[in-house]
C-alpha cells in the first residue's frame, strides 16, 4: 500500500494556549526539581539546567500543584487539592491540562490519579509524542533543547550499570536471505504476524534533534506499538491507527534511509504486545548510549556479528559510512572492527558491494519473553543498587 509521506521540515508554531512557562523560579520549582532528581526516578543531579527545565514545564501556578506529586506515589486530584489548599475543580483543571495537553505528567485509572514520570524514559517521550507535526510549538522546541542539554551530561549511564537490557536490534532486510530464513524471530514480518492492532507515531529522538536543528533528515514516522496497547496510544492522540502492511512499508523505508529497527527484548510477545522504532546512530538515545557514552547496557548483545573477508576488502570505507554505531574504522591502512559498539544490524554487509562481509551467528540468542512483570522483577535488584550508588555519590561529592 502507498505510504503516507511525512514532511521532514518541522514548522514550529508559536507558543499556544496551555503551553506557558514560569517567569521566575519559585520554591515550588525547587521542590519539584528535587523530586525529578530522585535516584528512584533515574534523575539527573539537581542543577541550574534541571531547574530551568522545571520552569519550562510548569508555570508558577502549576508548580504549586505539582509540588504535591511525590515520586512513585500517584495521587487523586482531591488528595492533591487538600495538600495544596486549592479547590478540587481548579486542581483538576490544572492537572488535566498538564496530563492531557502538555503531557508532562501521567493521568490514569478510575478515579483518575496523577503522577510525575522520570525525565527519561517517560516525560521526554510523552511530551514529544504526536502523530501530527503541526501540533509542535516553540514550547516543544525549547523542551527538546533543555532535554538534550541535560542528556549530554551523561547522567543516564549511572542507572544502566546493573540492569538487564530492554531492547534488541534486528538485522536489516536483505542482509542475507538464508540467515534471516533460519532465524524467523529476527524478521519483522514474523514479529508482527500475531497482532491485529497497530499504532504508529513520530520517533521522539529524531523529532527532538530536528527541533534543535541537529536533525539528520531521516524519516520520522516509524515508532510502532503492536498489540492491545496500541489502542491506548490512539485514544490519547499520541499515535494514529495503521495496519501490518503499512508497518512493514514504514520499516523498509526507514532501512532504505540508513535506520535500523529494534523490538522489546525479553518483554514483549503474544499476547502482551510489543513495540519498535527505527533508529539512527546520530539521534537515537539508546544508540547514543554507545556512540556517545560507550555504555551499551540498555541494548541486548547482538545475535549476529559481521565477518570480514580481508581478501575481498578494498578499503572503500562503505561499511564505515553505513555503520550507525561507529563500529568500523580505517586505521593504519587496515579496516578495524570494534565489537563492543556493534548492534548486529548488518548495514555494513548491505553497504559492501565487493561481498567482503557476511553476517554470522554470535551466540547471543534471545530468551523467551517473560512479560513486563517478570522483567521488572528481574531488574528490581539492579535498579535499587543503581539508585543507592547514585544517592551515595551525591552525599559524598555534594555534601
Amino acid at each position: 500500500m502507498a505510504r503516507r509521506r511525512i514532511d521532514l521540515r518541522i514548522g514550529v508554531n508559536p507558543a499556544a494556549a496551555g503551553f506557558e512557562c514560569a517567569a521566575v523560579a519559585t520554591e515550588a520549582h525547587r521542590r519539584i526539581m528535587r523530586n525529578y532528581a530522585s535516584p528512584l526516578m533515574l534523575g539527573p543531579d539537581p542543577s541550574p539546567e534541571l531547574l530551568e527545565m522545571m520552569m519550562h514545564m510548569f508555570t508558577e501556578e502549576e508548580a504549586e500543584i505539582v509540588r504535591h506529586l511525590p515520586p512513585l506515589r500517584p495521587r487523586t486530584a482531591r488528595a492533591v487539592s487538600a495538600k495544596a489548599g486549592r479547590p478540587v475543580d481548579e486542581t483538576v483543571r490544572i492537572l488535566d491540562s498538564l496530563a492531557l495537553k502538555k503531557r508532562v505528567i501521567l493521568a490514569s485509572g478510575d478515579p483518575r490519579k496523577y503522577t510525575i514520570l522520570p525525565i527519561v524514559p517517560g516525560t521526554f517521550e510523552m511530551a514529544l509524542m504526536t502523530p501530527d507535526l503541526s501540533t509542535r510549538t516553540r514550547w516543544h522546541a525549547e523542551f527538546a533543547r533543555l532535554f538534550e542539554k541535560i542528556w549530554d551530561e551523561g547522567y543516564i549511564v549511572r542507572y544502566t550499570r546493573s540492569i538487564k537490557p530492554g531492547i534488541r536490534y534486528l538485522p536489516v532486510q536483505g542482509v542475507s536471505g538464508s540467515l534471516l530464513n533460519a532465524c524467523p524471530s529476527e524478521r519483522m514480518e514474523e514479529i508482527i504476524k500475531p497482532y491485529s492492532e497497530f499504532a504508529v507515531g513520530m520517533c521522539q529522538c529524531r523529532m527532538a534533534m530536528n527541533l534543535v536543528d541537529r536533525g539528520c533528515g531521516r524519516p520520522l514516522e516509524n515508532c510502532v506499538v503492536m498489540g492491545p496497547g496500541a489502542e491506548k496510544f490512539i485514544d490519547r492522540g499520541l499515535m494514529r491507527r495503521t495496519n501490518a502492511a503499512e508497518v512493514l512499508a514504514i520499516k523498509r523505508d526507514a532501512e532504505e534511509h540508513g535506520c535500523v529497527s529494534w523490538t522489546m527484548s525479553d518483554i514483549g510477545g503474544v499476547p502482551r504486545g510489543n513495540s519498535s522504532c527505527s533508529c539512527c546512530g546520530c539521534c537515537c538515545h539508546a544508540m547514543r548510549s554507545i556512540s556517545q557514552f560507550n555504555f551499551p547496557a540498555m541494548i541486548s548483545p547482538p545475535r549476529f556479528l559481521p565477518v570480514l573477508d580481508r581478501g575481498k576488502c578494498v578499503l572503500c570505507g562503505a561499511c564505515v559510512t553505513a555503520c550507525p554505531m561507529g563500529a568500523w574504522s580505517i586505521a593504519g591502512g587496515s579496516l578495524v572492527f570494534d565489537s563492543a559498539r556493534c548492534i548486529g544490524c548488518g548495514l555494513c554487509v548491505v553497504a559492501c558491494k565487493k561481498g567482503a562481509m557476511t553476517l554470522s551467528e554470535a551466540g547471543n540468542s534471545p530468551r523467551n519473553a517473560p512479560g513486563w512483570f517478570r522483567f521488572f522483577l528481574d531488574n528490581a535488584p539492579g535498579y535499587l543498587s543503581n539508585a543507592f550508588h547514585v544517592w551515595v555519590r551525591r552525599r559524598l561529592f555534594q555534601g
